[in-house]
């Protein structure tokens, strides 16, 4: 497995420690996270599921370093997440594309290099590279107006990976999608990742693709969200689209199932 310059086999990878978090003003805050303890190691893949409002995109974005946490701390690496944010290490992926309209295809994906120079670790394929291996070798001359939605979603794909971060976050990437579509494109992003596997944290609504995707899925209790369950998915990689019907895959979403429905219950 390919790992970063930079990043020693005992580096912790993504650490959350007892952190809390809360939107709106002193009074009428709204709890979002709480007391919540997470870890995913370097080079893995982790998908994070929970009911929805339980806090899920807030933890992804904590883990960015796109907010602050109220208590606790939040560390890549070992350093403070502000420290990985500064330095490029982190990947993002929202639920939109986000699609630069006048740039085209390649230029999009071209785009993190332009701004990330100076990032310490130097990428492992080209844009040309990554948008090939992503179906995606004939349209890169073409604007984002020009693509379907899941085409969109796969230049998204391949322009977090373009700088070569050592974490990528992925916040319901593939929601907008219809089902076929959505399950080409977690092959698709299993594929790419597998060449390198950096740490991964994935928000997913959907218990099979959490299933087919994760090393371990990650259950959130209802707000405010702290870990109610740790799932490990014991099953071999790479992973094949026929998987998906598998016994083994069934067995472990009711697993996961099961967790979800205790956390709903419980909160009532």
């Amino acid at each position: 497995m390919a790992r970063d310059a930079g990043v020693s086999q005992s580096d912790e990878g993504l650490v959350l420690e007892r952190v809390a978090k809360s939107f709106g003003r002193a009074g009428r805050a709204r709890q979002a996270v709480s007391d919540l303890d997470l870890r995913v190691d370097h080079g893995r893949f982790v998908c994070l599921i929970g009911p929805s409002g339980c806090g899920k995109s807030t933890v992804l974005r904590l883990a960015a370093g796109l907010v602050k946490a109220d208590r606790g701390s939040v560390q890549l690496f070992g350093e403070d997440v502000a420290l990985a944010r500064r330095e490029k290490r982190i990947g993002y992926v929202p639920q939109s594309p986000a699609l630069l309209a006048w740039r085209s295809v390649l230029d999009n994906v071209r785009f993190p290099l332009e701004v990330n120079r100076n990032a310490p670790v130097s990428p492992t394929r080209s844009p040309e590279e990554l948008l090939g291996a992503l179906g995606l070798g004939d349209v890169l001359h073409r604007h984002p107006a020009e693509l379907s939605g899941g085409m969109q979603q796969r230049v998204a794909i391949a322009r977090a990976f373009a700088f070569g971060p050592s974490v990528l976050l992925m916040d319901e990437p593939f929601s907008a999608v219809d089902e076929m579509t959505r399950e080409s494109l977690r092959h698709e992003l299993l594929a790419v990742w597998q060449a390198d596997q950096r740490l991964v944290l994935f928000v997913t609504h959907s218990v099979i693709e959490a299933v087919v995707l994760a090393d371990e899925v990650v259950v959130l209790s209802a707000r405010p969200g702290r870990v109610a369950a740790r799932i490990p998915v014991e099953l071999t990689r790479p992973r094949t689209a026929e998987l998906e019907d598998s016994s083994e895959v069934h067995a472990v979403a009711r697993e996961v199932r099961g967790a979800l429905r205790a956390v709903t219950e419980g909160s009532r």
